[in-house]
């Protein structure tokens, strides 16, 4: 009956889940007895002499998350001659992209944002969780409302979102190399709701005008990762399958994200339509600015 119970009380745990991988990882750690450590960090090296000033750690922290994708762009690119990216551009489409259509945002589309982010108690500087925003919003659906559309329509990121508190997660190695962190950052709960507004109009835009490569598994709907492992995996077999020669290049590209040139990346979003208010708006979200602690 406990063995009964156990796989019962799992069962519902999994159905319910919206993230059942995550879910099914969490109940293997916790047969296991694995708990996610939590590491205050009392001391680090700095220039090879350890230092407990919580103060200097910090700024240390700081300095480090700043600078990396800096530090790793001079190190590994600036003596590489490359063509403008843009010309390709040129050759791959035969004629210009619309401009992207920033609708107006109604109550409706707001509350649902709202519905769709995961229920929380973790929050930003403004101490404000998802949970509570759920509850909350009823109350402030008119007012959110107003704001973003104020958003869409001046083209304008508001600054007081951009805000993030920044909290260092150890990855591996030796704790008291700061190199051996990454920056976890809290946002807002308010600045999740404008972010996925600009999101939803971004993703129609682009799959409008077919603007995303078919190949491109990872941030697409109804596409995933599992489903680039199966492609890949079904056309390595199918080429043995033929007697052919196989192989594979594979990249881990270090802080990917981090070292995505914004002025290029602005360019590129104004070759595909995404000019005027729409331009200003995704300019203003990429300049952040972020509170490290």
């Amino acid at each position: 009956m406990i063995r009964l119970a156990k796989k019962t009380y799992y069962n519902n745990l999994l159905i319910k889940s919206t993230n059942k991988t995550k879910t099914t990882w969490n109940i293997i750690n916790e047969h296991i007895n694995k708990r996610p450590q939590k590491h205050n960090i009392s001391s680090t090296n700095i220039d090879g002499a350890k230092t407990h000033d919580s103060q200097v750690i910090a700024s240390t922290f700081n300095t480090y998350f700043a600078t990396v994708a800096q530090n790793i762009h001079t190190e590994n690119f600036n003596s590489i001659d490359v063509n403008n990216p843009l010309n390709y551009l040129y050759k791959a489409f035969n004629k210009p992209i619309p401009a992207i259509n920033l609708k107006i945002v109604n109550s409706k589309e707001i509350e649902n944002v709202v519905k769709s982010l995961k229920r929380k108690g973790s929050h930003g500087y403004d101490k404000i969780p998802t949970k509570i925003l759920k509850l909350s919003v009823p109350y402030i659906l008119l007012p959110l409302t107003n704001l973003c559309n104020l958003m869409i329509s001046t083209g304008t990121f508001p600054t007081r979102l951009k805000f993030a508190e920044i909290k260092p997660l150890h990855k591996k190695g030796e704790k008291s190399n700061i190199s051996n962190y990454r920056p976890i950052s809290l946002l807002t709960s308010f600045s999740k709701i404008f972010e996925k507004i600009i999101f939803t109009r971004l993703t129609h835009h682009l799959s409008d005008n077919h603007i995303l490569a078919k190949k491109q598994f990872g941030f697409k709907n109804k596409s995933s990762t599992d489903l680039a492992s199966f492609k890949l995996i079904n056309d390595i077999l199918t080429s043995l399958n033929k007697k052919l020669l196989v192989g594979g290049i594979f990249c881990d590209l270090q802080k990917a994200f981090d070292c995505v040139d914004h002025d290029l990346l602005l360019s590129k979003m104004n070759w595909y339509g995404i000019s005027d208010k729409g331009f200003n708006l995704i300019q203003s979200y990429l300049k952040k600015i972020d509170i490290k602690e």
